[in-house]
């Protein structure tokens, strides 16, 4: 009997061992090996970036960049370029003096103002003789009226208060000519185009020399600010809240770029059924982009980096 026992046990023994050694097996699979372990890391942005693709796409809108202040200068009156003070891409101060202009009314104003000075002179001294006859005739008259009619003499004396009115018209006409020559040139002496706010002189579509007319654009001046003026649905439009954070995205696998909601236009284009925003960039990340206006942009509705939408895919993966 002890032998039987003895013979059972070693052939459970032996049955145990492929048990055993299987499950020692089951084990090693388990532990990822290290080449394994290190390949899977490579390959995790691989799958972070499937899960980006793969990730519902957030609303995208087409939008532009444009200046906060944008102002182009233009001559008031025609004339000659004499000087430039900036070339474009040199940033300017508010009030810095960008282009002078010899406005063309006033070229030659001092010979044109002393020949108008000599004929006034002459018009008023011949006025005044015309007024010193007059009275003349008429006191002369007066003192010998027995020996002139009644019409003759208050004909003389209409004469003379004619004459003095001439004379009153004259010195009149002469003063507003004057009057209009200081004020052509004091709008001379103006035409000199400045920068209306701090920022960058933009373009310059003039040189020295040039010949321009009144109303030409001569130069534009951009500030530092930066905005998105973009295109949404009306059905989107009317949740647009001011202050609401976005995301720019440039171009496709560049960094997004934070802005914030400025302002939405209250009309709607019935037509397109488009409504309008704009949203300010952050300037110093928008000066470190380049961005410069009429660049196309598109904006997101809500605020999250597509690392942060992949990450949420993954939480959610059991």
């Amino acid at each position: 009997m002890r032998t039987e026992t003895g013979s059972d046990r070693s052939m459970v023994m032996v049955g145990l061992l492929p048990l055993i050694a299987g499950a020692v097996w089951l084990l090693m699979l388990r532990q990822p090996h290290p080449v394994e372990a290190h390949a899977a890391q490579q390959r995790e942005p691989a799958l972070v970036a499937e899960r980006q693709l793969l990730a519902p796409a957030q609303p995208r809108f087409l939008g532009v960049v444009v200046a906060g202040q944008d102002a182009e200068l233009g001559a008031e009156l025609a004339g000659q370029i004499v000087k430039v003070f900036a070339e474009p891409g040199e940033r300017v101060r508010r009030g810095d003096p960008l282009v002078q202009i010899a406005a063309l009314s006033v070229l030659g104003v001092e010979g044109m103002a002393r020949a108008q000075q000599a004929q006034d002179e002459s018009s008023v001294r011949s006025a005044e003789l015309a007024l010193e006859t007059a009275r003349d005739k008429a006191d002369r008259m007066d003192r010998a009226s027995a020996a002139y009619s009644i019409g003759d003499v208050q004909a003389a004396r209409s004469e003379a208060r004619k004459a003095e009115a001439e004379l009153a018209k004259l010195r009149a006409n002469i003063a507003v000519d004057h009057a209009s020559l200081r004020r052509e040139l004091a709008r001379a002496d103006k035409q000199i185009l400045r920068a209306p706010f701090d920022g960058v002189l933009a373009a310059r579509w003039v040189d020295a020399g040039d010949f321009v007319s009144g109303g030409t654009a001569l130069a534009r001046v951009m500030d530092d600010a930066r905005f998105v003026r973009f295109a949404v649905p009306a059905d989107e439009h009317g949740r647009l809240l001011v202050g609401r954070e976005l995301a720019v995205a440039l171009s496709d696998g560049a960094p997004m770029l934070h802005a914030k909601l400025a302002n939405v236009e209250p009309e709607l284009d019935a037509a397109a059924g488009l409504g309008f925003a704009r949203a300010k960039l952050d300037p110093v990340a928008a000066a470190a982009a380049g961005l410069l206006p009429g660049a196309r942009v598109h904006v997101l509705s809500e605020r999250a980096s597509p690392l942060q939408a992949a990450g949420d895919s993954m939480g959610e993966t059991p």
